[in-house]
């Protein structure tokens, strides 16, 4: 539920599009009242505050209020590189400041959730992932930028919704054969040849450190 729920604004942000007519504006009014109730309808069950919604929040009621404000659509199209520029800086710099990456606390911490236990993976394995994501995100960032200024509005959109999509799957794909060709073949057995029900995974405060699909 949580994962869907995360998807709410783009979802908003298309179907507004695409239902009024290709209103860019209309669109940016739906974006910045999804991400608005996203956060507080994510405090009222969750119970907490998500810094990452709230930081997704900040960068759209800046640059989605300049569109509406300015009544033009490039800033409301710098947002997701603005995302995607921030989740390639948290990465980088927890790179370096932490024993455990940011990725790899989040992935042990999904893995608990999903397997029941955590795939030993070499550190520079985490450490390679890690910076595959920081180039990921920073590469999405520039090709939004090169598209918006680029293409028609129209065409940022329809490629926003499909292109990025795709590139996505295709990343994660390829971010999770290297996972799983890294993993203990110890692990690979476990994975799927499970005989307990995974433990009940354990709350976590520090749970808005994920990095998700931003856009």
């Amino acid at each position: 539920m949580k994962q869907l729920f995360d998807y709410l604004p783009v979802v908003v942000f298309f179907g507004l599009y695409f239902l009024s007519g290709r209103d860019i504006m209309l669109a940016t009014w739906g974006i910045i009242g999804a991400t608005t109730f996203q956060v507080l309808a994510g405090r009222l069950i969750w119970k907490r505050w998500h810094r990452l919604h709230l930081v997704v929040l900040a960068i759209t009621l800046v640059f989605g209020g300049l569109t509406l404000l300015l009544r033009d659509d490039v800033f409301i199209k710098w947002r997701p590189s603005i995302i995607s520029f921030v989740l390639a800086a948290v990465l980088l710099v927890g790179h370096f400041l932490r024993e455990r990456n940011l990725l790899q606390r989040l992935c042990e911490r999904l893995m608990v959730s999903g397997f029941g236990f955590v795939v030993a993976l070499e550190k520079r394995d985490w450490s390679r992932l890690n910076l595959a994501f920081v180039l990921y995100f920073l590469g999405l960032g520039l090709l939004n930028l090169f598209i918006a200024y680029n293409f028609s509005t129209d065409f940022w959109v329809n490629f926003k919704l499909f292109g990025f999509t795709a590139i996505q799957m295709v990343f994660y794909v390829a971010a999770f054969l290297y996972f799983y060709k890294r993993m203990p073949e110890a692990d690979r057995d476990r994975l799927f040849h499970q005989d307990k029900k995974a433990p009940e995974p354990t709350k976590k405060d520090d749970e808005d450190d994920a990095v998700r699909d931003h856009q």
